[in-house]
């Protein structure tokens, strides 16, 4: 994630911040008051509506410029949780946290 958001143009990560009504996303990545990205990470077997749900709050209470879900590169993402994802303005993006032996 550091990769895509460098330290060095000005972007800073804040863990698990927390809004004024408890909403809470993995992560805060901003730069600037107009650049603030709120992303989850999501390390399970399936990725649900309620998961889309959960950020898309967050977006609206921390008033983020845009959203994203970081899953595991095995973790299914149904075709209507894709979709809802999209309508929620929530860009999913498969990773691979792990190196092959």
């Amino acid at each position: 994630m550091r990769a895509m958001f460098p330290e060095g143009e000005g972007w800073q990560i804040i863990r698990q911040p927390t809004s004024t009504t408890g909403t809470k996303p993995d992560f805060l990545i901003k730069r600037f008051e107009s650049e603030i990205h709120a992303v989850d990470a999501e390390d399970k077997e399936r990725l649900e509506k309620s998961d889309i749900d959960r950020l898309s709050d967050c977006t609206t209470e921390l008033r983020t410029h845009d959203a994203m879900i970081f899953t595991a590169y095995e973790t299914e993402v149904p075709s209507d949780v894709a979709e809802y994802a999209k309508t929620k303005q929530i860009e999913i993006i498969r990773t691979q946290w792990w190196q092959d032996e």
